[in-house]
């Protein structure tokens, strides 16, 4: 069973409760302010949107630091508009990486693993955009899900004809 007060109060309720939706202003005073990650380089995220059917949110990532741990998400589909930077997208498990620069777009289907890194000196900024859900709604949901698997990576062509 997880811990249900590890699930903010407003996931899925943001800026109104999914029987009350209507069109809606949300200002800069409506959003919900987060922390993200688990190590020495929080990543810092406001929260726009966060309804049973989509979430909106943009990411700040300071030079020099990644998401950790790697996302995925069982229940929608997620992508990112680069804003600012030049951030490096990686799938743990495919191994696959993808340079990205601002006005690019990059999508993640959904139970797809992902991390992004920032290798350079200026910041990233990103809006995020998960649809239907980042969640689910039974016993089995928990904010965060490990990847347990090994990461896999990318060997040239020459790496992979010399056996390295």
């Amino acid at each position: 069973m997880v811990d249900k007060k590890k699930i903010p109060e407003w996931l899925g309720k943001h800026p109104f409760l999914p029987d009350k939706k209507k069109p809606v202003v949300i200002r800069k005073s409506d959003e919900v302010s987060t922390i993200y990650g688990n190590y020495d380089g929080p990543i810092s995220s406001q929260i726009y949107i966060s309804t049973d059917q989509i979430s909106l949110t943009d990411y700040t990532l300071a030079p020099g630091t990644h998401i950790e741990p790697p996302g995925m998400h069982n229940q929608g589909d997620e992508c990112y508009y680069i804003l600012e930077g030049d951030p490096i997208a990686f799938n743990p498990e495919a191994g696959e990486v993808y340079q990205l620069h601002a006005g690019d777009v990059l999508y993640i289907p959904q139970g797809t693993w992902h991390q992004i890194f920032n290798f350079t000196d200026k910041i990233i900024k990103a809006i995020c955009c998960i649809a239907p859900k980042i969640w689910v709604e039974d016993d089995e949901m928990g904010t965060e899900i490990k990847y347990t698997g090994k990461p896999k990576f990318f060997k040239s062509e020459e790496e992979m004809t010399n056996g390295s």
